[in-house]
């Protein structure tokens, strides 16, 4: 079961960056000025593009932290492997 959980957490990060990267290149591109938050684009408004962006922003923040928690052994093994000072010969 603990794999099924690690799976399904990577596989909402890896979702919420692309639609972080998508809804950064549609607000990249979008027209600027006054007005512009009603303008449709694929779809969507303007506004909408920008919460999607900030929803998705948010949700890494919350799937990369529980990523790190469900990690912290391998982590923690990890650190503590690379920490050290190299053996000498």
């Amino acid at each position: 079961m603990s794999w099924f959980i690690r799976a399904v957490v990577i596989y909402l990060l890896a979702t919420a960056g692309i639609m972080l990267a998508l809804s950064g290149l549609v607000l990249y591109f979008a027209p600027s000025g006054p007005g512009s938050g009603h303008q449709i684009i694929l779809g969507a408004t303007k506004n909408m593009w920008k919460n999607i962006h900030t929803y998705a922003a948010f949700s890494i923040l919350a799937f990369a932290a529980a990523h790190v928690v469900l990690n912290r052994r391998s982590l923690i093994f990890y650190v503590k492997k690379t920490a050290k000072p190299p053996q000498e010969k």
